[in-house]
């Protein structure tokens, strides 16, 4: 039995594309069509799902010449996809619009596990600015905060760190960036405005390691930022260490900076 059936005057853009030497015409029209809805049901691996709009509207499916027409956003939804429309080029984009605009970044996932080897040790977001020692600024990311005293590491730890924290990748991401610097000042919450935070001739190393197996190892002077770029692909957890190896008792800085992940 029909439900329904409704003729109505659709824009449907037809494009045909005749490729001349270097010309390439599109045409546009607009035609008459009937539609007809049929009470048609839709099921993603066995589950029903019921089709809505940006404004939680029921849409119902279609058919129009033999070919059944679905709500793009809700099935975009449902296969926990993002769908933007842009009326200005006339194009729906599902999933990631732009390839190099990041999934997600570390510093706004919950860690899973903090170890320090000294009660004032501590990692903390950047929720104001960090400017490096080439004056850059950066707004984003985390700062380890650590007490330069080798005697101050944890305990057992194969390389020594000062710092380890865990953040639980689930196999999700496929790349990691980012930049590591010493900051020269700090001015973010939780922290009093500092300015030259580190000492003189400080260099930090920084460990990456996935599911145990090391990703890379950086090792950071005032003057040398470090670029983080690495495949994480298949990781379930992300590890980072910092070691700082001063001998006296001092505060250094160390800042993971615009941490992105990619899918």
């Amino acid at each position: 039995m029909l439900k329904g059936k409704k003729t109505r005057l659709i824009a449907v853009t037809l494009t045909a594309t005749l490729a001349l030497g270097l010309t390439v015409f599109a045409k546009q029209a607009s035609e008459q069509a009937e539609i007809f809805y049929n009470n048609i049901k839709i099921y993603i691996n066995g589950a029903e799902i019921v089709p809505k709009d940006a404004n939680g509207n029921t849409v119902e499916p279609f058919t129009m010449n033999g070919t059944t027409y679905l709500p793009v956003r809700a099935i975009s939804n449902a296969f926990g996809q993002d769908v933007e429309w842009d009326g200005a080029t006339q194009s729906v984009y599902i999933g990631k619009k732009d390839q190099t605009k990041p999934d997600n970044y570390l510093d706004r996932i919950q860690y899973n596990d903090l170890i320090i080897g000294d009660n004032d040790n501590s990692v903390s977001r950047i929720s104001g600015t960090v400017t490096d020692y080439l004056n850059t600024d950066y707004k984003s990311g985390l700062v380890f905060k650590q007490v330069s005293y080798f005697a101050k590491v944890i305990e057992n730890d194969k390389d020594n760190a000062g710092i380890i924290i865990d953040y639980p990748l689930n196999s999700q991401y496929k790349k990691f960036t980012g930049t590591v610097v010493l900051p020269d000042k700090i001015d973010i919450a939780g922290f009093e405005k500092k300015e030259n935070a580190n000492p003189e001739d400080q260099k930090v190393d920084v460990f990456i390691y996935g599911d145990g197996k090391l990703l890379k190892k950086l090792t950071v002077s005032k003057t040398m930022p470090m670029k983080i770029d690495l495949d994480v692909s298949g990781v379930n957890m992300l590890e980072i260490k910092t070691r700082h190896e001063m001998a006296q008792y001092i505060y250094t800085y160390t800042a993971l900076t615009d941490l992105a992940l990619f899918k």
